[in-house]
């Protein structure tokens, strides 16, 4: 039985088990995955119990993704760009590290038909997500990215030609073409709250939310009202996980196990 499972500092509402529980179903895996709630203090040991074969393969999330990366014996293209590990395979001893997350928000593009090439883009947020978005945008072609921040002097890197913002010149920004929510406001339980206060509501063609818990956000509310296509990062949290079991297993899974899965969580979620 492959031993897989979630590293993270609280994991009380992750999803993480259930959507591997149901993928084992679908495509016959034996395996298990357990979540793994850890302090910063106890990471080097485990990471050493890593190494020794207590599984076969980790995912990581908060706040761990950044740390994982010294630790790596092997770090894939997309995790060196963006700076972060969230998927660890074990390896006869050796940690070789993977992002994701990446994956993730670009097959959440693809599935709602959403081009961003030559757009600009409003990004609300420069935290851990934010990366792994902000890459993609950059490889689909987007033109121009705005980055909203609550920082004065915000370290996230951007290219050339993109622009890190305060919230308060939000409104100052015109024709923009999607907006995509990077930070945990509007999460459960703080459904009630949004990231973008009325008078930062911009125009724009189309809203993506990371968040997946409620199945609507505030956010994503307001701009339906306003017959504004907006979708939530149910997607990016069911393909991340899929593309970590095409890591371990070195196998590809098509869109119709990500349907199944979709629709079994939909179920357990929103119900």
């Amino acid at each position: 039985m492959k031993k897989l499972g979630l590293l993270g500092e609280k994991l009380g509402h992750s999803y993480s088990k259930e959507i591997h529980e149901i993928f084992f179903k679908l495509t016959g895996k034996d395996a298990s995955y357990k979540l793994i709630e850890k302090e910063m203090e106890d990471i080097p040991s485990f990471m050493q119990e890593l190494r020794e074969g207590k599984f076969d393969g980790i995912n990581v999330t908060i706040p761990y993704k950044t740390e994982m990366m010294e630790y790596m014996d092997r770090i894939s293209d997309s995790a060196e760009k963006i700076g972060a590990v969230n998927t660890i395979t074990v390896k006869n001893g050796k940690l070789i590290g993977d992002n994701t997350d990446y994956f993730g928000f670009l097959k959440t593009l693809q599935q709602n038909d959403i081009n961003v090439k030559d757009g600009k883009i409003l990004m609300l947020g420069t935290g851990g997500a934010a990366k792994a978005v902000y890459n993609v945008l950059i490889d689909e072609g987007a033109k121009n990215i705005y980055l909203a921040t609550i920082s004065e002097n915000d370290s996230f890197e951007i290219r050339k030609g993109d622009r890190l913002i305060h919230y308060s010149e939000i409104r100052n920004v015109r024709n923009v073409n999607l907006i995509v929510n990077c930070t945990p406001v509007g999460m459960y339980p703080a459904v009630n709250m949004t990231p973008l206060e009325e008078v930062n509501m911009i125009n724009t063609d189309c809203v993506v939310d990371i968040i997946y818990n409620p199945e609507e956000t505030v956010l994503m509310k307001k701009y339906m009202e306003r017959n504004v296509k907006a979708v939530n990062g149910l997607i990016m949290l069911i393909f991340q996980a899929i593309k970590s079991e095409e890591i371990w297993n070195d196998e590809k899974y098509d869109d119709e196990v990500l349907k199944k899965v979709h629709e079994k969580l939909s179920e357990k979620l929103y119900k």
